[in-house]
This record gives structure tokens, C-alpha cells and sequence, in this order.
């Protein structure tokens, strides 16, 4: 049976942490994979942000896994695809960049573009351009923040492996997804299958509620959670949180029997009280205003007809999260007010009659 080990801290002790991850790694039949092997420490790093602010994976957490790992002959690399500025800067401004000079860790930037195809994903899509390969790696170490997020709900193991798109690809999908969340949600899934980390991490002694996942309020929750497999791990969060539905990762998840059964395994943890959800929102990339409205002008092309093509299926007005397009003598007709660019219609038309 899949397990989710997870303890109570009441602050960022490394020795403490470090001794409970190690246990956790034994508990979940790890130690000996994990043993000189190459590994990929995968952050929540979305922007260049103090520890104080809940707003990436705290240094300390990273300290005492990349320890570990030292001391079992590993070679370690840390990364991710912050939302709009280099790896090397938001590493720096977090406050990790000091963990990795003083263990002489080594920076892998996401800035290395390799497609990969998911053949049997639950989204409409096969293929995503990933910033770094985690087939280079023999261990992929999932470290997520414990945070609400606008679009989703909550940030936590599944989404977290969304960093490995690259850089600006983020705002596609973003794009394509629209306002549907149970989309997105089914994309995020698929990428993390593609990712497949070793071991999700979770830093929840202070995570970040109200209007996550970058500008909520810093919050002490004050737990470490483990687990092989983060759909249990997110499923067991948001029960902790006391969530009367799932979120759409985890609905997604369940309708698809990515979660199953687990075993629980802490110390009596008792219920996360008052902790603020966000109401859903279109979309939230992270970024700031101005970055938003680049971002869009950037990915302005409009999605068009080639009238001869089109057979009059329909199917573009059906998967148009927007409803921008209405059929008028049997052609589509697009609103480009209303259209948010997602090219749903594009990848979905059955005879290829829509192009960007």
C-alpha cells in the first residue's frame, strides 16, 4: 500500500528535518535507490522571494535533503523554471543559492528545451517542451511549497512538477487551458506522469494561504509531509485542510485512479485550522501586471479558418472554454473579444481547418 509519512515542527531546524526526511526515505523503501545516485532537487522556485515570505521551498528544507543526500555519495543538481527571471537569480534572492555554494551543489537551469510525448495522458495533448530532461537523472526529488494557488486551489506535489515546462511554454498553456480548470488540471497531470519524480517532499511548516501562490499571506502550518506518490500525498493535504470537495488536480486524479489507497503514517497530526482558500480565478502565471500584459501580446495570434477544410462538425464551438465561436451558415465564426487564446479549437479540429 502507498504511504504518506508526515510529522509536526514547530520551526526550520535542518537537524530535525533532516532526521525525520531520512527516516521517511527508510519508511518508503528509498534509502538504497537514493544511494550515489544522480539527482535532480526539483524546488517550488517561482520567483526570487525572502524565506519569509512562503513564497519557494525554504532553504533550510533544501539543506537537510541535499545533506543527505551528500553523505550517500549522491551527485546533486537543483533547479527550476522560475515564472519570468533566470534560475541563478531566484536562487539567489531565495536565499537556496547559499545552501548550494556552501555543499557545492550544481545549478541546472531549465534553459535546455527537449520535447516530450505522453502517448496515454487524460489531457487532449501529447506533446510538452520541458527547460531540463528528468530522464537525465537517476532520482528526481519533488520538493513542493505548501500553497494556494488562484487557478487551482492549492500548489502542492502534482503542480509543482509544472516548473519543468519551459520558460514562457508556461503561458501557453496557461493560454490553451483558459478559463477551464479541470483542463489545466489534466495537463498538469500529464506532465507530472511525464516527470515521474522519486519522492515528493512537502515544505508545509510555514506555507502561504489567501491569494497564493505568490502574494498570500506567509502562514506557520507547520508540518513535512512524504510520499512515492504526490496524488496521495495532495489528496491527503487538502483532507488535512478540510476541503468539502476535492480540487481539481485531486478530482482529476481520482476519476483517473491515480490516488488509491494509502497509509498514513504520523503522530496523531491534527486538522490545519484557518486556513484560507482563494476563490478560483481564470489564471494566475505568477507574474507581475506588466509581465502579464507582454506576456499576451507576445501570444496574440488568433486562431483562423481555412473555409475549404472545414467540414462543419462543430467541434470548435463545443471545446471553446470561452464560447467565442458561434456557427453561422454552418462555418465558424470567432469573437476575438471573447477569445483567450487557448487554440482548443486549433487542437482539436478533426480536419486540420484551423490554424494560428
Amino acid at each position: 500500500m502507498k504511504k504518506v509519512v508526515t510529522k509536526i515542527f514547530s520551526d526550520y531546524n535542518v537537524r530535525d528535518i533532516r532526521q525525520f526526511i531520512e527516516g521517511g526515505l527508510e519508511g518508503l523503501d528509498l534509502t538504497r535507490q537514493l544511494h550515489r545516485s544522480k539527482v535532480l532537487l526539483k524546488p517550488n522556485l517561482v520567483m526570487g522571494k525572502m524565506p519569509q515570505k512562503a513564497v519557494n521551498t525554504h532553504p533550510k528544507v533544501v539543506q537537510a535533503i541535499a545533506e543527505l543526500l551528500l553523505d550517500r555519495s549522491c551527485e546533486v543538481y537543483i533547479g527550476d523554471s522560475p515564472g519570468y527571471e533566470s534560475t541563478e537569480r531566484a536562487l539567489k534572492a531565495s536565499g537556496i543559492m547559499d545552501v548550494v555554494e556552501n555543499l557545492g551543489l550544481q545549478v541546472a537551469s531549465f534553459n535546455k528545451p527537449v520535447t516530450k510525448r505522453h502517448k496515454d495522458g487524460i489531457s487532449p495533448y501529447q506533446f510538452f517542451t520541458f527547460g531540463e530532461d528528468p530522464a537525465r537523472y537517476d532520482a528526481i526529488v519533488n520538493l513542493p511549497k505548501l500553497k494556494t494557488h488562484g487557478m487551482m486551489g492549492l500548489t502542492l506535489g502534482v503542480k509543482n512538477t509544472f516548473g519543468f515546462i519551459h520558460s514562457l511554454e508556461k503561458a501557453r498553456w496557461h493560454l490553451r487551458a483558459g478559463q477551464d480548470r479541470m483542463l489545466f488540471a489534466s495537463i498538469l497531470i500529464d506532465i507530472h506522469q511525464l516527470v515521474r519524480p522519486t519522492v515528493t517532499i512537502l515544505d508545509g511548516i510555514v506555507g502561504m494561504d489567501r491569494d497564493g501562490p505568490s502574494s498570500g499571506r506567509a502562514k506557520h502550518v507547520g508540518i513535512i509531509s512524504l510520499a512515492t506518490n504526490a496524488f496521495a500525498l495532495d489528496h491527503y493535504i487538502e483532507k488535512l485542510i478540510g476541503l468539502n470537495a476535492p480540487l481539481p488536480i485531486t478530482r482529476k486524479a481520482l476519476e483517473n485512479d491515480l490516488v488509491g489507497e494509502y497509509e498514513v503514517i504520523s503522530n496523531e497530526m491534527p486538522m490545519i485550522e484557518g486556513f484560507e482558500i482563494p476563490k478560483p480565478v481564470d489564471t494566475d502565471w505568477a507574474v507581475p501586471a506588466f509581465m502579464k500584459k507582454m506576456l499576451k501580446k507576445i501570444f496574440v495570434k488568433k486562431p483562423r479558418l481555412r473555409g475549404q477544410a472545414c467540414k462543419g462538425c462543430a467541434v470548435c464551438c463545443k471545446v471553446c472554454p470561452a464560447e467565442a465561436i458561434v456557427f453561422f451558415e454552418e462555418k465558424p465564426i470567432f469573437n476575438y473579444k471573447k477569445c483567450i487564446r487557448c487554440y482548443c479549437c486549433q487542437e482539436m479540429c478533426p480536419e486540420g481547418a484551423i490554424t494560428i
